[in-house]
This record gives C-alpha cells, sequence and structure tokens, in this order.
C-alpha cells in the first residue's frame, strides 16, 4: 500500500471507531438488558446485513486490483465503516439520532428509518466501489456526490413534511417504514448512478446527473405521502401496513426497478 492510502487507512480507523462508538457501544453497554427487542433486533441486525452487501460488492465488482488483494479488501472495508459512521453523525443532527431516538426512548419507528438509511448508504458506498479505477480518491469522489445528494434530499424533504417529528416525536411507525423504504430505493438509484468504470470527475457527474435524476421522482411521491399520512389529532396513529410497509416496499421496488433499467456497469 502506499504512503497515502496507508494515511487514509489510519483516518478511517479513527472515524470509524467514533461513528460507530454511539451505535455499537450504545447496544453492548448503554441498558442492554432494559431495552426491547422492538428496537434492538433492528440494531442488531442491519449492520452485519449491510457489511455482508459490501463484502460482496467488494469481492466481485470491485476493481481487480482491489478484489484480488485480500489487503485492500479490508482496506475499502474500514473505509465503508467510516463512511457509514460519518453518516450516522450526519442522520443526528438532521433530525434522528440513534443514541437518543431508538436507545433513550426506544422508538422503532426512529430504529426502522435509521436502519434503512444504514442500508442506502451502505448501496451509494458500494456503488462508488464498483469498476475499475486509479484510487481510494475516486471512491470518496463517487460516493460523496451521491451521499451528499441522499442527505440533501432528506434535509429539503424535511422541511417541506417535519417527517423527523413524526418519527421521533410522534413515534409513528408508518412515517419510519417509509422513510427505511425511502432511503433503500434512493440508495439503489444513486448508488447505481455512480457505478462504473472511472473517467473523469467531469465525467463521473454528467453520468450520475443522467442516470440518478429518477431518484427525484422517488423523492416528489415520499414527500407527498409524508404529507398526506402524517400524524393528525384525527387520526394520530396512521395504519403502519397502508400508509407505512406498502409505500416503503414500493420506492425499494422502484428503486430496483431502476437499477436493473439501467443495466450492466
Amino acid at each position: 500500500m502506499s504512503g497515502d492510502e496507508i494515511l487514509a487507512l489510519i483516518v478511517c480507523v479513527i472515524i470509524a471507531g467514533l461513528g460507530w462508538k454511539s451505535w455499537l457501544g450504545g447496544l453492548l453497554f448503554f441498558k442492554p438488558f432494559e431495552r426491547r427487542a422492538a428496537t434492538q433486533w433492528r440494531a442488531w441486525l442491519f449492520p452485519p446485513l449491510a457489511g455482508v452487501v459490501m463484502l460482496w460488492v467488494l469481492f466481485n465488482c470491485a476493481a481487480h486490483d482491489v478484489r484480488d488483494d485480500p489487503k485492500y479488501i479490508a482496506f475499502y472495508l474500514v473505509m465503508w465503516l467510516a463512511w457509514t459512521g460519518l453518516c450516522s453523525g450526519a442522520w443526528s443532527y438532521l433530525g434522528l439520532s440513534f443514541r437518543d431516538d431508538v436507545l433513550e426512548r426506544e422508538n422503532p419507528a426512529a430504529a426502522t428509518a435509521l436502519s434503512g438509511g444504514l442500508l442506502g448508504v451502505t448501496f451509494i458506498f458500494a456503488g462508488g466501489n464498483i469498476g475499475e479505477g486509479p484510487g481510494w480518491w475516486v471512491v470518496v469522489f463517487s460516493a460523496g456526490l451521491a451521499t451528499a445528494a441522499l442527505l440533501l434530499l432528506w434535509l429539503l424533504g424535511n422541511q417541506v413534511t417535519q417527517a423527523c417529528e413524526a418519527i421521533t416525536i410522534d413515534r409513528d411507525r408508518a412515517a419510519g417504514a417509509r422513510a427505511a423504504g425511502f432511503f433503500i430505493g434512493a440508495g439503489l438509484i444513486l448508488g447505481r448512478a455512480v457505478a462504473g468504470d472511472w473517467h473523469s470527475a467531469g465525467q463521473t457527474t454528467a453520468d450520475f446527473i443522467a442516470r440518478g435524476w429518477p431518484v427525484l421522482l422517488l423523492w416528489a411521491v415520499a414527500v407527498s405521502l409524508d404529507r398526506f399520512a402524517r400524524p393528525t389529532p384525527q387520526r394520530p396513529a396512521p395504519n403502519h401496513v397502508l400508509f407505512g410497509v406498502l409505500p416503503g416496499l414500493f420506492f425499494i421496488a422502484a428503486g430496483m426497478v431502476e437499477f436493473i433499467l439501467q443495466g450492466p456497469w
């Protein structure tokens, strides 16, 4: 490994430790015997599930010099841990805190939303690893472009719908399921938009716009549903299946369809 790769690895180890401290450290040491299974199973299931997705991509779809060398597999796996750790911190600033909402308040709606967010970001980072490229900074650029788009869409949508309040204050399980479905579906679209061989930053950006714009349609539907199905005094607990599970599955299916329609990278 080159000097800049070793430095990047050290930085990623530090970021990963800090970023995952609240998630894994909280699960192990913060009231581990007092939490309800309704929130705990998601927090234990989705990190290893996301890790399996990431490993499969690294072994099968990454650049040849990565998938043929265990050192680089480990390097990009640590980078993924750092990436998802940073995004976990970003969710806290955007209204969804794993420690506060999931561990302390035992909010199943927040647990569902954040678990979907973890998978969505994993799909994006996996997309950034797909294809041939000259180095780790290519992954950072590609995945950063798509991750910034996902966070921006969530921020703008929340300004319109106050979805975070529905999840964290009203504890609306339907809103949590819709958010999880949107994160996963959008992650599939945006991850596919940055997948492929590297040519240049300009070409990657152009391809991202050309392939990733359907996420705006998904976002528009999500915002419309969040406004229509949010809790009201007349309907304080919207039906979980009708207003949550089914829309969430629709978002995931739409992301998968768009992923397939884009064809091979």
